[in-house]
């Protein structure tokens, strides 16, 4: 028997204190990007849907941002996790390289991805590609004027 209905999960990518103001990498449109995704996740947490955080985590011994341990890698006060939400630990852009993701979407059965990010360029595109190539549907935020895009 078919289901009726898909799940839907939302990812936020890299929303860390490292790309706001003193941060090691300040990020010119971190605030536009953190108000939207303040938005979607209020909106996501209404309706009791799935919400993943991923965070960057550094592991080269030369890193100058994202250093486990520090303020800077933790994940910006205005998207903080709640207890039943899932954060998963990245330490490549790709959001799927040698993390659980997959396998938690998977298991989850989450078919429909809603993404928004810090980075475009760096960890939005490697992950929506991937989302893309595995069989997710997904709508990303991609720009200033807050539009969702379906790819």
């Amino acid at each position: 028997m078919k289901r009726k209905y898909t799940k839907s999960a939302l990812l936020l990518i890299d929303i860390q204190n490292d790309y706001f103001y003193k941060g090691k990498m300040e990020f010119k449109g971190s605030y536009e990007v953190v108000a939207r995704a303040k938005k979607i996740l209020d909106s996501f947490r209404k309706k009791r849907k799935t919400v993943i955080h991923i965070q960057h985590i550094a592991v080269k011994k030369n890193a100058t941002h994202f250093i486990s341990g520090t303020y800077g890698a933790e994940i910006y006060e205005e998207v903080t996790p709640k207890e039943n939400e899932t954060i998963i630990v990245k330490n490549t852009p790709n959001g799927f390289i040698d993390t659980g993701l997959f396998e938690y979407l998977k298991n989850n059965q989450i078919e429909n991805l809603t993404i928004v990010g810090m980075l475009d360029n760096m960890s939005n595109d490697p992950t929506v590609r991937t989302a893309k190539d595995l069989g997710f549907n997904v709508q990303l935020w991609e720009d200033q004027k807050a539009n969702l895009s379906v790819v």
